[in-house]
Formats: C-alpha cells, structure tokens, sequence
C-alpha cells in the first residue's frame, strides 16, 4: 500500500492554469507550496508560527533563500504559482461557503412544515391531557376536594382520629415520559414549596404567530410568563401524584 505524505495530491481548487504552474516546481515545492496556501494565506496560522512547526515540510532559512538558490518565497516560479493558487483556492472556498449557506436555507425550507406542525400542536393542546383522578386517605382534607368516604383511626400515639378518602387531581407525572406529551411541555420545575409545575407552550402566542404567517391581524401580542402553567402542591408533606 502507497502512503501519500500531506499536500502530496492535488486539490479540487486546482485548475488547469493553476496545474500548468504547479508543473514548473518540483514535486516538493507543489507540497510546500500548498501546505502554505492552506495552512497561513487560506487558514489561521502566521507564517513565523508555520515555519517553526516541526511538521513544516521546509524551514525558515531554505523558505526565505534568495539568489540562484531561491526555491521558494523569493523563486520567481513559485510566486507565480503561489498567486495562482491562491486565487484558486479563494474562488474554491467562496463556492464552498456559497453551497453551505444553500444547504442551510434548504434545511430551514425542508424544516418549516415541521415548525408549523409544532406550532399548531402548542397552539392545540390541551393542558388537562396532563391531570388525573386520583383518591386517597388524609386527615385534612382540603376544600377543593371530594370527600368520598370517613373512617375511624389511631394515630400514631393510638388516639381516635377521624381520616377522609378523598377524590382529587393530581398531575400524572407518566405523560412526562410519553413523547406525544412531552413536546408540549416547555419547562418542569420541582420545590418543596410548589411542588411539581410544569410550563407547556403559550397556545395564545403559538396561535399568534400561526396568524403572523398567514397574514392575519393579531392582538394581545408580548410575552405570557404564567400561562400554561400546571402546579401540583404537596398536602401534607406528600405530593398528590405519589398517592
């Protein structure tokens, strides 16, 4: 198997004037020269930095040696060379960021259907998908809660004590893993003091800019910090949702 060192083949800038040149120089000036063209005029490295580096494939004396010895920056072939390449390689690199830019515009084109769809989702949903119906024992029950049932206990010094089944919501914390539910949500919080919270998508604002892009006139437009807001309190001590 051939091994070809670096700069050894020829790049896709290279044209049939640039070739042409590059055909005066010697197999180690074409290497030399495009190491120089990519790495310090096309790349990020100074030529003092360049030359210092021991993979450089030519040192600073030989690069800067004039007269009948000059093979290099002071070789009238190589400059030549040298100003044809890279003019080459800037023309190549300007195509390249050209096609770049096109892909991206492509991606956004190909990528907008998918927007609007997540779009209309936030603008759809639905924020009770995200409670459930739950009943439990307590000893306080709370307001908004349906009592459903009493008993007679002890507790725990084995005194009476009167506890409650009640019928309540709770956030049924199994959507969080489902992604058909999970791609509404914008954000989860956790605290003791507020227990679990999630934030889903303003269906308000999503809406707005579905009508933005159709052209529609649209009202009430700034941000919503509290909508779409879910909290589940802990009674008790114990979050609703782990009863």
């Amino acid at each position: 198997m051939t091994f070809c060192r670096p700069y050894e083949l020829a790049h896709a800038c290279e044209t049939a004037e640039v070739a042409a040149l590059l055909a005066r120089l010697s197999p180690r000036q074409r290497r030399v020269l495009r190491a120089y063209i990519w790495q310090v005029e096309l790349g990020e490295r100074t030529v003092t930095d360049w030359l210092a580096d021991p993979a450089c494939p030519v040192s600073s004396a030989v690069w800067y040696r004039g007269g009948t010895s000059a093979h290099y920056w002071h070789c009238v072939d190589f400059a030549k060379a040298r100003d044809a390449y890279l003019q080459a390689g800037q023309r190549w690199q300007l195509g390249q960021e050209q096609r770049q830019v096109e892909r991206a515009r492509d991606a956004l084109v190909r990528a907008a259907p998918a927007a609007a769809e997540r779009l209309i989702e936030a603008a759809q949903a639905d924020p009770s998908a995200f409670y459930k119906v739950v009943e439990r024992w307590t000893d306080a029950p709370l307001p908004t809660q349906e009592i459903i049932e009493e008993m007679i206990s002890t507790d725990a010094d084995g005194k009476p004590a009167r506890l409650y089944k009640v019928r309540c919501i709770a956030l049924d914390t199994a959507k969080l893993t489902d992604p058909r539910y999970t791609r509404l949500v914008k954000e989860i919080t956790d605290s003791p003091r507020n227990g679990l919270s999630l934030k889903l998508h303003d269906p308000v604002h999503a809406a707005e800019s579905i009508l933005d892009r159709a052209d529609k006139q649209t009202a009430g437009k700034g941000e919503r910090e509290n909508s779409g807001t879910i909290v589940v309190k802990t009674v008790n001590g114990a979050s609703l949702d782990d009863l």
